[in-house]
């Protein structure tokens, strides 16, 4: 079988760095996230999900590390989350998140516990640094 190609992207003034590696295990999104079309950005990701689901790794931990997002990359991490959350239920992969934010910055702790607290997934919200 044909190994999952790896997304990697860049981290620019308007776009966060993204890494979905499954071989190396890591599932990154960090820096800004302030792109007019999120649907562009972020539908390639979800479509990656949708073959990793086919053969997930055993465990999987999305970490997040945002300076700064719009309300529409927001709405994109929700849908990652829930995509991830899915392939947890139906394959039994562990399936995790952490939620890095910026001490002081209480508006993003919330954001990380209303998609914890709406999605039902395991996360670890932290101050980054930590």
């Amino acid at each position: 079988m044909d190994t999952l190609r790896k997304i990697y992207r860049a981290k620019s003034d308007f776009y966060p760095r993204m890494v979905f590696d499954k071989e190396n295990a890591s599932f990154l999104i960090e820096g800004r996230s302030l792109p007019e079309d999120s649907d562009a950005v972020y539908s390639p990701v979800l479509e990656w999900l949708d073959d990793y689901s086919k053969q997930p790794n055993d465990e999987t931990k999305m970490v997040f590390n945002l300076e700064y997002y719009n309300s529409a990359s927001l709405r994109k991490f929700a849908d990652i989350l829930k995509k991830l959350k899915e392939i947890g239920d139906v394959t039994g992969t562990k399936v995790s998140a952490v939620w890095y934010y910026e001490d002081g910055d209480e508006s993003s702790v919330e954001n990380a516990e209303d998609l914890m607290s709406s999605i039902g997934i395991d996360m670890e919200i932290k101050v980054v640094g930590e």
